[in-house]
């Protein structure tokens, strides 16, 4: 009887430890293999680097489209810009000319 209870309680006193160590050893591993862990940060740095790419070329591609924008000012209108978007849209040319429409890139 004696030794049963000695039993049931260091059984007892470990309890929480246990449940402290499992809990450690949980968030260790999310922390390390997890999606936000350490071996998930070098592919997301990967993918940020491809989204800075991509975000500099879209940065670069709108600043031609403002440029081309403010040529077609009603104020300060190049003629010459507006010739070649009329041609392109009308698919015309001057006499002798073959127009061939290109596809939108």
């Amino acid at each position: 009887m004696r030794m049963r209870r000695q039993i049931t309680q260091s059984v007892g006193l470990l309890i929480v430890p246990a449940i402290c160590c499992a809990v450690t050893v949980y968030f260790g591993y999310a922390g390390f293999v997890g999606p936000r862990g350490l071996l998930a940060w070098s592919e997301t740095e990967a993918q940020l680097a491809v989204s800075q790419r991509e975000l500099n070329d879209i940065r670069v591609e709108r600043i031609a489209l403002e440029r081309r924008i403010g040529l077609l000012d009603d104020q300060a209108l190049d003629r010459d810009l507006l010739e070649v978007v009329a041609r392109y849209m009308l698919a015309q040319g001057r006499p002798g000319e073959v127009a061939i429409p290109r596809e939108k890139q």
